[in-house]
Parts: C-alpha cells; sequence; structure tokens
C-alpha cells in the first residue's frame, strides 16, 4: 500500500512527528485512529485504506513542503548573490 519510497521519505520525518500529523489529518477528516493503528499500517502489519491514503496524502504535503522551502531558499541566494 505504501511504497518504499515513501517509508523512506517518511523515516526522514521522525516518526512520532509523521504519526501526529497523520492523526490530525484523520481527524480534520472525520476518523479517529490510535498511534499506534497508524504505525501498524504504516509498517504493513495492518491494511486500512483510510489511513494508507492519509500517510501518502501528509506524505505528499510534506513534499511539497519541501520543494517550497527549497525553492524560497534558492530565490533568497540568488537575490544575495546579485546585491
Amino acid at each position: 500500500m505504501i511504497s518504499i519510497t515513501q517509508r523512506n521519505e517518511l523515516e526522514k520525518i521522525k516518526p512520532p512527528k509523521y504519526r501526529e500529523k497523520v492523526r490530525e489529518f484523520l481527524i480534520q477528516n472525520g476518523h479517529k485512529f490510535s498511534l499506534e493503528t497508524i504505525q501498524k499500517v504504516y509498517s504493513g502489519k495492518r491494511k486500512n485504506l483510510i489511513i494508507a491514503r492519509a500517510i501518502i496524502t501528509v506524505f505528499n504535503n510534506h513534499l511539497k513542503e519541501q520543494e517550497s522551502i527549497d525553492s524560497e531558499l534558492k530565490n533568497l541566494i540568488k537575490q544575495i548573490k546579485k546585491d
């Protein structure tokens, strides 16, 4: 359900943080799951489509956020070099 690449990227977020982010996302969408259940789905020990989709969505949002930060930093560096 969750690809190896996604797992590797999620590991960079530090497990407690990503579990909390997934849990917050699920609560915002009307679902309530324990952190343990989220961890079991993440590790592949349990299958739950709702949680898997939430993990993937949080993962994609994290990547977009990282890309945005990287882009802003590059722009700042370019501005500094011009001055």
